[in-house]
């Protein structure tokens, strides 16, 4: 099933924006998100009743359907988290929601605000990045106290990164002198760089994940330079008494040999590769974050 396809057919509104649809089922307001990166469907609905035994027992039971990954209730919030196959269909998801439906109304379960926890119709809104149900008056109190956004120290956040980078660069080193292939440290460099931005810049923004990018990315080719510097001092040194920085003087002659200069782009591409591809989710995350940071916004 692709995403949110279809759901205009049972009466939703699809937000894709958002990744969102919602709609009412027999008199309970859904909110169903799109979650691309696992490529699965989050089904929320928010309701409360006297006995929530009665609610997590159910379910337990639903989780035994095959569709169905995982569920859960709190705080006035049922999560159900569906697999995405191809066989999936949007009919599915409604028959799946109209059981849920048929439940609360036999257990007496009313829609409520999991904010202030009353018996309240409720909007879709985006928090923060987060679709979520609320009722409107808790919307309208987030959106007066949204804490300002702290601003970035880009001098300090450009020294976090640089600091973490420096742990990259000893794992690296260490996995090389251990004689294997230390391209799962492109994704240790970048993930380092970002936490280090992040601790001393206060925050990361869009600058801050390019930036740190970069010092990933640069890091990388010296924490390589440095192994290669390591292992000419280990080698020469059976013959010759050379000191470290002889050693590192000696790595721009040793860079003229073919073989030499294949050994250190196969290892720097395999580096590169995997700090792409490990790294992608991590970067995107980051982008939505900063993107949606401090944004609120009632969609439905």
């Amino acid at each position: 099933m692709k995403k949110l396809e279809g759901f205009e057919q049972i009466g939703f509104v699809v937000n894709k924006e958002h990744h969102v649809a919602y709609g009412m089922i027999d008199g309970y307001k859904y909110l169903v998100n799109f979650l691309s990166s696992q490529k699965q469907y989050s089904i929320m609905l928010t309701v409360h009743g006297d006995n929530e035994d009665i609610l997590t027992t159910y379910l337990t039971s639903l989780e035994q359907n095959p569709i169905i990954n995982w569920s859960f209730y709190r705080n006035q919030s049922m999560v159900i988290n569906v697999k995405n196959t191809n066989e999936l269909t949007v009919t599915d998801l409604e028959s799946l929601m109209k059981d849920i439906s048929a439940f609360c109304h036999t257990n007496r379960y009313v829609q409520s605000c999991p904010q202030c926890q009353e018996e309240k119709s409720v909007d879709v809104c985006s928090v923060n990045g987060e679709n979520i149900l609320i009722c409107p008056e808790c919307f309208e109190k987030i959106t007066v106290n949204q804490p300002v956004e702290k601003s970035v120290n880009l001098p300090m956040g450009i020294l976090g990164a640089f600091v973490g980078s420096l742990i990259g660069v000893a794992v690296w080193v260490i996995i090389y002198k251990l004689g294997y292939v230390a391209g799962i440290t492109g994704f240790v460099m970048s993930v380092c760089c970002f936490k280090g931005y992040e601790l001393l810049g206060g925050r990361i923004d869009k600058k801050g994940v390019y930036i740190a990018l970069a010092i990933a990315i640069v890091m990388l080719a010296f924490a390589e330079m440095i192994a290669i510097g390591l292992e000419i001092h280990s080698v020469m040194n059976e013959y010759y008494s050379l000191s470290m920085m002889e050693s590192f003087s000696l790595i721009p002659t040793f860079l003229k040999d073919g073989e030499v200069v294949f050994g250190v782009v196969k290892d720097l591409l395999s580096g590169y590769v995997l700090m792409g591809v490990a790294s992608f989710s991590y970067i995107r995350n980051i982008h939505h974050m900063t993107n949606t940071s401090g944004v609120n916004q009632r969609i439905g």
